[in-house]
């Protein structure tokens, strides 16, 4: 039984709705004349939409109170060419509904298999005078069932790899912002019937939802397998009412749980696997759903229920994405990002003017620095924020996955829409997001703190003559608000430069910092990036002697060099040359090291040898066991491209190259004295015994 009401946990996921409502539910249907359901589709459906008290209209109260149908105002029209198709919009459980096994995208493809077997699929019968809301699918046996519900799956899955954004990701961060709609299809499998929901339109909603929620595609048609919930094996839940409680219990225990604090002396597999669901499915554990429950056919047309469904999701399917470059898919991402913040009141009028490209930037500040540092330090509170709106906000935008999920590529992806948010506040200048200081992982997640200092204050601070955390951080600080300044003046090139300089450019930036030569640096490219929001501003710009605009002067013995010829500004080779790459870092000599000595070292890693072999042996069996399962379950839709091979195996490739490299220093692990050497041995290789000179023999 489903665990009770009161005794079950609470939590995002919602629980189906009590008997009695659903009772309810029933009734409203029967007696609704928009709907054409009989009691048993009612019954089931039921099961798929959650709060059924908001869409039932009563008349009466107390003992007197009727049911008496739907509300007016959940129950919505749709018009075809095949007639009238009623609607009940309504909230729906994440992990309810069921993908269409009859998609008419795929009925081409099912006729033409020779394999696989072709269902017979038409409108139910109904009294007289009405059409049945509902399909009826006949199967011989349920193999056949599960036979055309795999080809599907495999049709459905090579139409995805069409699809130029991840629809998965996008659930898992935004949740589902369009609604889907749903049928009923009664299955008829050789002896069995039941009811069950498939998605008019959306079925890749549905089966990315269910995905999210741990659940494969078969459990919306067949029922849950009662061994995923501790059952037994080779039995199914067919009746949602007897399972979804359980699953829903599930969810809400282990959300917001943090694995570390599972005990890590006990296999938490399970636990950590529904943790993982929890965490992925939050987004998607209430969503909006639309149910037909009517058909009225139109005049003069010849009845038919499935082709006015099958209209309606050619519709859906006549608009296809748009796809965009990754400059304006970054731009598009940075303005909707802009637009939201706005709306939240996260960022002011002026600010978003400024973001969209309304309002020239050089209006964020009357001083010139004081408006690069602004700029910079906006477009850093929306792309990197350190807040939980802000994180949400940009992974929402970005369609990125929960915060621990986050990964260098994630970094890279923000750091072109920050690039585009600065192209498009400043105008005209040249900001490649590879020669940009791309936050590490770490700081994506926690987002880049600032001091808030005034850019004044902030260069007092760094220039300082005292040593100490506060000048190093000032001058971190610092170096990240000159990156667009450097790049844009075509000293900071990234590790693609032309002089052969490799370097990241969190090298180069630590280079120059650590030298007063590296702060009039950044001086000079905020002062040039200040220069160039003036100009596009319309406004007049202070005269820097010896450049040219954007352009950066060389610096020397801490100061800017006036004098220079405007026609040799620095550059990436002047960077290279001024602040070449070092092959030694010089060690902290302040205190006395003392280190283990060789014996105290061997007898340490000696003593976890076997601790290290044991979690190798097992790791790598953990490997192979994984493939093999893998490979076992291989067929249509079900396969890796040759890109994911090839990257698996390399990555195999690298760890037999590590067990190469490791047999070999195994094999090295034997002492030999110097050939030139007066010491001689005794004994065996395996017995290796020192022998003793002469004098000591003596003696």
């Amino acid at each position: 039984m489903p665990p009770r009401s009161s005794k079950r946990p609470s939590g995002p996921f919602p629980y189906l709705d009590t008997p009695e409502w659903r009772a309810k539910f029933v009734q409203a249907g029967v007696a609704d004349a928009r709907c054409h359901l009989d009691e048993a589709a009612l019954k089931r459906l039921s099961t798929e939409l959650i709060n059924a008290k908001s869409l039932i209209k009563i008349q009466g109260k107390g003992t007197e109170a009727v049911v008496v149908g739907f509300k007016d105002n959940v129950v919505h029209p749709v018009v075809t060419e095949h007639g009238t198709l009623f609607q009940l919009e309504a909230k729906q459980a994440g992990l309810a509904g069921a993908i269409n096994q009859f998609n008419i995208r795929f009925a081409h493809d099912v006729a033409a298999s020779a394999e696989i077997p072709t269902p017979n699929v038409q409108s139910a019968a109904a009294p007289s005078g009405t059409v049945s809301a509902a399909v009826v699918a006949r199967f011989d046996s349920e193999n056949e069932l599960q036979a055309h519900l795999t080809f599907i799956e495999g049709r459905l899955a090579s139409a995805e790899q069409q699809r130029p954004y991840d629809l998965k990701a996008d659930l898992e961060a935004s949740g589902q912002s369009e609604r889907v709609t749903y049928h009923l299809i009664r299955y008829v499998v050789g002896d069995q019937s039941w009811y069950s929901v498939a998605a008019t339109a959306g079925s890749n909603r549905t089966r990315h939802r269910h995905d999210l929620f741990g659940l494969q595609p078969a459990v919306g048609i067949l029922g849950l397998g009662q061994s995923t919930l501790g059952g037994s094996e080779g039995m199914r839940w067919r009746n949602p009412a007897d399972w979804r409680d359980r699953y829903t219990s599930k969810l809400n225990t282990f959300h917001d749980v943090d694995p570390h604090d599972l005990d890590e002396a006990e296999d938490n597999s399970d636990a950590e696997l529904w943790v993982e669901r929890a965490e992925k499915a939050l987004q998607v554990a209430i969503t909006d759903a639309a149910f037909v429950i009517g058909y009225a056919p139109a005049e003069n047309v010849h009845a038919d229920f499935d082709a006015a469904l099958a209209s309606t999701n050619l519709r859906t399917h006549l608009r296809g994405p748009l796809e965009f470059s990754d400059t304006n898919q970054a731009m598009s991402h940075g303005r909707k990002l802009a637009d939201q913040a706005y709306a939240d009141d996260a960022i002011s009028s002026l600010e978003h003017a400024v973001l969209t490209g309304t309002q020239p930037a050089a209006g964020l500040a009357s001083d010139p620095r004081e408006a690069v540092v602004a700029l910079v330090r906006l477009a850093d509170r929306l792309v990197f924020p350190c807040d939980d709106a802000g994180q949400k906000r940009i992974r929402k935008a970005l369609v990125e996955p929960s915060k621990s999920l986050l990964r260098s590529r994630h970094a890279e992806a923000r750091e072109k829409v920050r690039c585009a948010l600065l192209t498009v506040a400043v105008g005209g200048v040249d900001l490649p997001a590879a020669a940009m200081d791309t936050p590490a992982q770490k700081e994506v997640r926690s987002g880049l703190q600032t001091s808030d200092r005034p850019a004044a204050e902030l260069i007092i601070v760094a220039t300082s003559e005292q040593s100490g955390h506060e000048r190093e951080a000032a001058r971190t600080e610092l170096a990240h608000l000159a990156v667009p300044g450097l790049v844009n003046g075509k000293v900071l090139l990234g590790s693609y430069g032309s002089t052969g300089d490799r370097r990241a450019v969190s090298t180069k930036l630590a280079a120059a910092k650590i030298t007063d030569d590296g702060v009039a640096l950044f001086v000079e490219a905020i002062d040039a990036l200040g220069e160039v929001m003036l100009r596009r501003a319309g406004l007049p710009a202070p005269v820097r002697p010896g450049a040219r605009e954007g352009r950066l002067r060389p610096v020397a013995d801490g100061a800017v060099i006036v004098g220079g010829d405007p026609d040799k500004p620095a550059d990436s080779p002047w960077f290279t040359g001024h602040w070449p790459e070092k092959t030694d870092t010089p060690g902290d000599d302040s205190g006395t090291p003392s280190e283990p000595s060789a014996n105290e070292r061997w007898a340490g890693l000696l003593q976890a040898t076997d601790l290290v072999m044991k979690r190798a042996r097992s790791a790598v069996a953990k490997v192979e066991g994984h493939f093999a399962n893998l490979a076992a379950l291989v067929g249509p839709g079900r396969e890796m491209t040759a890109e994911e091979r090839e990257a698996w195996q390399d990555q195999l490739d690298d760890l037999a190259k590590v067990v190469g490299t490791a047999g070999q220093k195994l094999r090295s692990l034997r002492y030999r004295v110097p050939a030139d050497s007066s010491t001689t041995t005794h004994g065996t290789v395996d017995n290796f015994e020192f022998g003793i000179d002469d004098g000591e023999a003596a003696e």
